[in-house]
């Protein structure tokens, strides 16, 4: 019998990634994102939810999709911070159950990082530069760089729709 093979060729969507590093609560740095980088971004009805061993963990989103321009961002929260079962005595007729809370990333490469800006669709480098800079001069952002997308391993997790 002869064999046949299929390859599936599945097309990589093409989006640019800042990493922002900031303790700022997720609607104040949508707020002052809107304010500097004169954009429209709001709260989507839905979080993206991710489904770990331990618990369930609820990641904020906001997105700007303007019909004007040619490309939308999105503004997802890089940090959950949920609350995990541990059993402290074992054997016991009842067992002791603490909870404590445990965080978690959405791309654990980068654990340190607060924020993503999802820029989706290609963008001219010099409008990228001038995103980036101006999320520099936000009160309260202690730092944002690009990240490369090639390099990324959890880029799946940043693939929602």
């Amino acid at each position: 019998m002869q064999s046949h093979k299929m390859l599936l060729e599945v097309e990589d969507e093409h989006f640019n990634l800042i990493a922002i590093y900031s303790s700022l609560e997720g609607y104040k740095m949508a707020y002052f994102l809107n304010k500097y980088l004169k954009v429209r971004l709001e709260r989507e009805r839905i979080d993206i939810d991710f489904n770990h061993a331990e618990y369930n963990a609820l990641y904020a989103l906001f997105s700007h999709k303007d019909p004007n321009s040619y490309y939308s961002l999105d503004l997802v929260a890089n940090k959950f911070k949920g609350k995990t079962k541990k059993i402290l005595s074992s054997g016991s007729l009842f067992e002791e159950e603490e909870l404590s809370p445990q965080e978690v990333n959405l791309i654990p490469e980068y654990n340190k990082v607060d924020y993503f800006l999802k820029i989706s669709e290609e963008i001219q480098p010099k409008e990228f530069n001038r995103i980036l800079n101006k999320i520099g001069q936000i009160p309260g952002v202690q730092g944002a760089y690009a990240i490369e997308i090639e390099n990324l391993k959890s880029k799946q997790n940043l693939i929602f729709e």
